[in-house]
This record gives structure tokens, sequence and C-alpha cells, in this order.
């Protein structure tokens, strides 16, 4: 068996830079067309199919007395004709797909905004974007009778903010 390397990249994230990042390939996938991968010098872009195998697993690994600790995810299918998988010399679009920027850069933060999801006089639950000043950006417009029922309406807007997280209020 050989193994093809298409996109490769590693670098230490924060956990809001990594939830950012596995929000904005959720988007990717959820689409129905390619996922496009950037680093500013590469563009990958993979086809996958409607159904793969997914795999996740937490390992915990020892080496020299010190634990190092791995969550893994992945995503395997068959190669064919629908699907594809290839190094791209110029982006589809320029803005298409999910960049990663190298350690050295200043990077922005994920998102200047985060949603909040609280529950109103009334007794239901409601969800607002609110930017880094405290600016209501968006709301839902409406109350739920569930504070479940508001996360996924959120959710469809998150889905165009990919960078944006969730913060529940008391």
């Amino acid at each position: 068996m050989s193994e093809d390397t298409v996109f490769e990249f590693e670098s230490s994230r924060t956990r809001t830079e990594i939830a950012a990042y596995l929000r904005a390939l959720a988007g990717e996938f959820d689409g129905d067309g390619p996922v496009t991968f950037r680093d500013g010098e590469y563009v990958a872009a993979v086809t996958p199919p409607e159904t793969a195998g997914f795999d996740v697993e937490v390992e915990r690994e020892r080496e020299d007395g010190a634990n190092e600790l791995q969550i893994e995810l992945e995503i395997e299918w068959e190669e064919g004709e629908e699907t594809s998988a290839e190094r791209l010399e110029e982006p589809p679009e320029p803005d298409v797909g999910i960049e990663f920027a190298s350690e050295s850069d200043d990077r922005p933060e994920p998102s200047q905004g985060r949603f909040e999801v609280y529950e109103d006089r009334a007794g239901q639950w409601r969800w607002r974007l609110v930017h880094r000043n405290g600016n209501i950006i968006a709301d839902g417009g409406e109350g739920y009778a569930s504070k479940r029922n508001a996360i996924r309406g959120l959710r469809s807007v998150q889905h165009n903010a990919p960078g944006a997280g969730i913060e529940e209020l008391d």
C-alpha cells in the first residue's frame, strides 16, 4: 500500500482557533462541492462522496515517561469517478476553502463576534450575535420553546459565520 499526501498542515493553535477551523471544515463538508484546503502556498481540493467512513479516536501515547494525548478524526472513502483529491495551482475562487496561516503570521481572531444563547423574561430561548465591542450584530428575531431549538436556529446562521463561538448566558 502506498500513500500520496495531497495536503498537510501542522502547527500549534488555541482551542478557539481549532474550533473555528472545525466549524469551517463542517461548513465546507456540508455543501455538495469540493472541500478546499489552503495554506498560503498550496491549495488542495477534495471531493468527498455523499457517504464516507468516519472514525474518532482518542489516544494516549507514552514515551520516555511522558504522556501525550491525541484526538484523531478520520474521514475515509474509496476514490472513484465522483470523488477526487488534487493539488491545485490556483484555487477556484480567491476566498474559497479553509486557509491556514503560519505560526509566524499575525493571525486575527477567528471571529470578531460570538453567539449568545439566553432565556428571556417570558421564558423563551433566544440567540444573538454580539461583536467583540458589545454591539449586537444580529439576533434570531423570535423566541424558541427550548434551548435546543434556539441553538438549532443559530446553527443555520453560524454556517455563514464559521469563526463565531457560542457562549451560554445565565
